[in-house]
């Protein structure tokens, strides 16, 4: 009688007829996990709906961050400063008092200019190792030392000392100079330099900055200096910078519309931006199709528009009107004309009645816990975090199973080689008891 074996790839590998019992063990493990790839399906799924609401969550939170904007009270109390000189600039800090004033620019500022000419020889220092001495605007002296009596030596001490001023060597008809100039502006920061062979020049004095109310010769009014071309005091909230001497400049400082109308430009930006992601999530085949509080909260953008305003108007009127596909448009020069010619009927248009409504529908959508993105968000997170919890069990499952499935089939393949190595030894003995038989006894 012939007889057969049987192995298992574990530990009896490599012959025919064996049993393979890593793939038999990673099929059976394929079927086991069915259950948790079905769960991972799902919770793919879920975080799909999770990242549409939690976009279109963000975006109406924009809008009601841009709304806010409109709504607060300061935003329609805001100045802004012009001049009537284009050599002078004036802006408000938006706290200024609606006014105006008139002044002269009689002196700019200026930074003091000094410099000192080699000797004939080249030199600028006779005796180089007693190095310089500078005073610096504080009356503080202060001794450089210098590597050189050369105008190139001269100048790096100068600048190595880093004392407020700065200084260069100038190639001249009449030879090397080292010019040093303050880095500062105003009489406030005069400097003095000495130890050369030649008696320093100062060529431009140090001077402040000079407006003056009233005659420009001062002889009526007052006048009000700076260390630098800009000044703050002449109006609160307001800065003057001047960049050339002028007379009869006049500031005038009134309400800032362009900042209203850049509010009210983000305003219709964010409100575009919310509309178009949920219609975009809300679109036949996306992940929030059918959720018909989405519907709503674009329903409120729209309708913001086109309910008009509470006098019975149009929005239109003061720039605002809606195209084709339901997107909000904005007109700056038609906003700006409304405005000039009723700031108030203009102001309870836009932030009391518009923006308002966009507040509301954005605050109705994204306040916690009762708005309708966050309790979707709610339902949804919960879902994501109870399949995540059983996909986790299902892991641990598979892997015990994973586990005995091997501890089987190892027992069974001990005891199979086992059963061979008996096999093996009665083939041998019964073949010696009868050996005419060979091996087909």
């Amino acid at each position: 009688m012939t007889t057969g074996s049987i192995s298992m790839s574990g530990l009896l590998g490599g012959t025919a007829g064996q049993i393979d019992t890593t793939t038999l063990i990673n099929n059976l493990m394929t079927a086991a996990a069915v259950p948790q790839r079905q769960l991972q399906d799902q919770l793919t799924g879920v975080k799909s709906v999770q990242s549409a609401l939690q976009a279109a969550n963000s975006k109406m939170t924009s809008l009601l961050t841009a709304a806010r904007a409109l709504t607060d009270p300061a935003a329609w109390t805001s100045t802004a400063a012009t001049s009537s000189s284009t050599s002078v600039v004036a802006s408000s800090d938006g706290t200024a008092t609606p006014g105006s004033f008139t002044f002269n620019v009689t002196a700019l500022a200026k930074a003091q200019i000094t410099t000192v000419a080699a000797d004939a020889d080249g030199n600028m220092v006779a005796d180089y190792y007693q190095g310089l001495t500078l005073k610096d605007p504080d009356g503080v002296l202060h001794t450089l030392p210098l590597a050189g009596g050369t105008p190139d030596a001269v100048a790096s001490a100068i600048n190595d000392a880093n004392l407020g001023v700065r200084a260069i060597v100038v190639n001249t008809t009449q030879g090397k100079v080292v010019q040093v100039v303050s880095q500062k502006t105003g009489t406030a920061n005069t400097f003095d330099i000495s130890g050369f062979s030649e008696t320093p020049q100062t060529i431009v004095p140090a001077a402040d900055a000079k407006i003056t109310v009233g005659a420009p010769d001062g002889s009526t009014g007052y006048s009000v200096t700076s260390s630098t071309n800009t000044f703050t005091g002449l109006w609160p909230g307001v800065t003057v910078t001047a960049g050339a001497l002028a007379n009869d400049v006049r500031v005038d400082i009134g309400t800032d519309s362009s900042s209203i109308s850049t509010k009210l430009d983000a305003l219709v930006k964010a409100a575009n931006a919310a509309h178009a992601e949920i219609t975009t999530d809300t679109a036949k085949g996306a992940v929030l199709q059918g959720r018909y509080e989405m519907y709503g909260v674009r329903s409120g953008i729209t309708g913001a528009v086109a309910q008009g305003t509470d006098s019975g108007g149009t929005f239109a009127n003061y720039g605002i009107d809606t195209d084709a596909d339901g997107n909000l448009t904005f007109d700056a020069t038609k906003f700006a004309q409304a405005y000039a010619a009723n700031p108030n009927g203009t102001k309870a248009a836009i932030a009391d009645t518009l923006s308002q409504r966009l507040a509301d529908t954005s605050t109705n959508a994204t306040a916690a816990p009762s708005g309708t993105i966050t309790q979707a968000l709610a339902e949804f997170d919960a879902r994501s975090s109870a399949l995540t919890k059983q996909i986790d069990n299902w892991t641990t499952r598979l892997g015990r199973i994973q586990s005995d499935m091997q501890t089987k089939y190892g027992a069974m393949e001990t005891a199979l080689a086992r059963l061979q190595s008996q096999q093996t030894y009665l083939k041998s003995m019964f073949n010696s008891l009868n050996p005419s038989s060979g091996s087909s006894s």
